[in-house]
């Protein structure tokens, strides 16, 4: 997130001048895990700026391959980590020296362009719009694309980088997934790709679910328009450490303001010790640009403190559904139990794997005749699927109804 902390600086030095010579300076920590998109490349120091904070550069990598610094350029999304013992977090490929400061490229779809029209070109299948796209890039040249979560369930391009074709064998696509069909190995991901994973590693054997934020490695096949999936990983945020920060843009807020969504792939819950820099918990909305830090509580995420930067665009308040409460009806689950879908105030909801719960309510022990309070988000466009962000019980259903 792009920040200058000049003025932070001079404060901190008048502090300094103004007491006694042996107190130190207050400084902001750095976090030593960070995700976000790359503000400034320094190749004379070695260093890059992430979330404003500036790391010196020891590896640069991107599946297993060893990059250089100067691979690296501005807008490109990263993931920035401590090397313990030299080894580097995906365990691919060793290096020399300890506590060294990896750079991983992390880029939601990489490939080679079919197709282009000016700004606008075609990727693995994906038509994408990119304002600063270069000149020199052209049909048949392999490049990384980062990006954001889009209102419309799309893209938001924030770099379009050009790599030799021959340093990676893999294409990769990443975004939430639907309409999988388990017995046909299939699934439909960022609303638009089929994708056959029937000879994938899924990893850690995960099992996969409907609006799940996926990466997705291996082909895509331009004569049947279909990505051959050869690796997939759930990507969410259950896993982070608790010194870490992670930028993106908010997704879905709760109505009580008491939990949200960042990046379509994981929520943080607030409460009364989260901190807000540049803003306020009311300015939690759609399409909000943030930085989080967060750690781990219980099954959640707490969001310690929220920065916020710029907004995004007004469009995300198109593709939230107004909060409905009624007598649930028609409710379908799967073989397993599970709930898919219902009706309530006659609006069809589905459900998928980030709605959530309250009041012991589960997806389970949803039936008919229940007496529900829903928010959610519209997928896929305008005249897309309901879906449920949070389902809870209304507040003044009697007793009998509780579950």
């Amino acid at each position: 997130m792009k920040k200058l902390f000049l003025v932070s600086a001079i404060s901190a030095a008048l502090m300094a001048c103004n007491s006694d010579d042996s107190s130190p300076l207050i400084t902001e920590p750095t976090p030593q895990n960070v995700e976000g998109s790359i503000e400034l490349v320094d190749l004379n120091s070695a260093t890059v700026t992430v979330n404003g904070h500036t790391y010196s550069v020891d590896n640069v990598v991107y599946n297993g391959a060893v990059l250089q610094i100067n691979d690296l350029k501005n807008d490109m999304t990263v993931v920035i980590t401590p090397t313990a013992n030299g080894v580097s977090s995906d365990n691919m490929q060793t290096y020399s020296g300890q506590d060294e400061t990896q750079v991983r490229l992390n880029p939601t779809i990489t490939g080679v362009i079919t197709v282009l029209n000016g700004n606008t070109f075609t990727i693995n299948g994906i038509e994408l719009t990119f304002v600063h796209l270069s000149d020199d890039i052209e049909v048949g040249d392999w490049v990384m694309v980062s990006s954001l979560p889009a209102a419309d369930g799309g893209y938001t391009v924030l770099s379009v980088v050009e790599f030799d074709q021959g340093l990676f064998d893999e294409d990769e696509i990443e975004g939430p997934i639907s309409q999988l069909n388990e017995s046909a190995y299939t699934f439909t991901i960022a609303g638009t790709i089929h994708v056959d994973y029937s000879n994938a590693d899924i990893d850690d054997n995960q099992q996969l679910t409907n609006g799940q934020w996926l990466e997705v490695k291996g082909e895509w096949d331009e004569t049947s328009a279909v990505f051959k999936a050869a690796e997939i990983e759930v990507e969410d945020y259950d896993d982070l450490g608790d010194d870490n920060e992670i930028e993106g843009v908010i997704t879905w807020v709760a109505n009580d303001k008491t939990s949200f969504e960042l990046n379509s792939r994981g929520r943080f819950l607030i409460n009364s010790q989260t901190e807000f820099d540049d803003g306020s918990r009311n300015q939690l909305i759609a399409g909000q640009m943030v930085e989080v830090n967060s750690v781990r509580q219980g099954e959640h995420r707490l969001a310690t403190e929220i920065e916020f930067d710029e907004r995004d665009n007004d469009d995300w308040d198109q593709f939230e559904f107004e909060e409905q409460t009624g007598v649930i009806s028609n409710a379908t689950n799967s073989d397993s139990g599970t709930l898919i879908s219902f009706k309530i105030n006659g609006m069809t909801i589905l459900t998928d794997a980030k709605t959530t719960y309250d009041d012991d309510l589960n997806r389970y022990n949803i039936v008919n005749g229940m007496v529900l309070e829903v928010e959610g988000v519209i997928l896929g466009g305008i005249d897309g699927d309901n879906v449920a962000r949070e389902i809870e019980l209304n507040d003044d259903q009697d007793d009998d109804n509780n579950i």
